[in-house]
């Protein structure tokens, strides 16, 4: 049946396309285009003949350009952990004074795909419009990289508290072999001296595989091959260390940052972002957020937007009326626990 109707289509496309003058107003129709674009992405031909994309054959489109319904174009799917989803994301932040109620003072509404990391520098970008930026924005870890730790500073004078990503290499991973930290950097010079005092050779600037700026750091072939304690440096048979490392003042942030976020320190100031997952909770059970009612991005961000009224509506009538700020919920496990603890 999947085939037939992609036969169909294509048949329709077709002669809208090639049969002649008359045919061109069509063309110029939105659903004709959307049209066009789902058959693009749900077939192929392949020697002259129509089929229907599968995951093991043609495979399919990136999901970030990828037409979900005709209904709404917009729309996108979506993974996160084991959570799958069609449609949209939203952005909400607010404020976390001990002493007033808890207001939202931005909402940002993006495609199911759009990585939470591209809307750190749009929400700050849109709280300075507003003269709302905070001197501490807490935030959580997908909203943070070593250069979003630079910018906020350099650009707004905003300190970012947030948990950066750890070391992903086998040697930081294992805790038993010689990954970056390990090995000193002397920037005025541009040479990296490894945990054996030896001296790296080369140093070129470069990108990574999100084309963010990098260093590239790589030292000599005999003198790693004859290095005594190799097999804690690389599971390179013959090539010699590579490092790739981020700009100095990129790197030096996210160094510092992984030492501080290990401290008992961090984490209690870090748990004031707690109230943030709070707000979400409260817009899915008792404002439907979760639930989009209309078609398209626009609208949608529309209603995100009215949502997050009549959340800080709610929160400021009770903060007048001195009802007390709602606490995190304790488990029922978990309030055994602190009880035999």
């Amino acid at each position: 049946m999947a085939l037939q109707i992609g036969i169909d289509g294509h048949h329709l496309l077709h002669q809208i396309w090639f049969g002649g003058n008359a045919q061109l107003s069509l063309q110029q129709l939105s659903s004709v285009e959307i049209l066009r674009c789902i058959w693009i992405q749900q077939y192929a031909i392949i020697n002259c003949k129509l089929q229907w994309r599968t995951k093991d054959t043609t495979g399919f489109p990136q999901n970030s350009i990828c037409i979900e319904s005709p209904y709404d174009i917009d729309a996108r799917n979506s993974s996160k952990r084991d959570v799958n989803w069609t449609g949209y994301s939203v952005h909400l932040t607010e404020t976390c004074d001990k002493e007033t109620p808890n207001l939202i003072t931005n909402v940002e509404t993006t495609t199911a795909t759009t990585p939470d990391g591209n809307m750190t520098p749009v929400i700050h970008a849109n709280l300075a419009e507003k003269d709302l930026l905070p001197n501490e924005h807490y935030v959580d870890a997908a909203f943070i990289d070593s250069s979003q730790l630079v910018e906020s500073h350099q650009k707004y004078e905003v300190s970012m508290v947030g948990r950066v990503a750890v070391d992903s290499s086998w040697q930081a991973s294992l805790n038993m072999g010689f990954d970056v930290a390990a090995f000193t950097i002397d920037w005025s010079q541009q040479v990296a001296k490894c945990p054996e005092g030896h001296l790296s050779k080369s140093w070129r600037p470069s990108f990574d595989s999100r084309k963010n700026p990098v260093i590239q750091i790589q030292f000599e072939r005999k003198t790693c091959r004859d290095c005594p304690v190799r097999n804690n440096c690389t599971k390179s048979v013959k090539g010699p260390r590579t490092l790739k490392i981020r700009p100095q003042i990129e790197y030096e942030a996210l160094t510092a940052r992984r030492i501080e976020q290990q401290t008992e320190e961090f984490e209690k100031k870090y748990s004031l972002r707690a109230g943030i997952e709070g707000t979400i909770s409260q817009g899915v059970r008792k404002f439907d957020m979760r639930r989009t009612r209309y078609f398209g991005l626009a609208k949608t961000h529309l209603q995100h937007v009215a949502s997050a009224c009549a959340i800080n509506l709610h929160r400021f009538f009770h903060w007048s009326n001195n009802f007390p700020k709602a606490k995190t919920r304790i488990t029922a496990f978990a309030s055994l626990h602190l009880n035999v603890a």
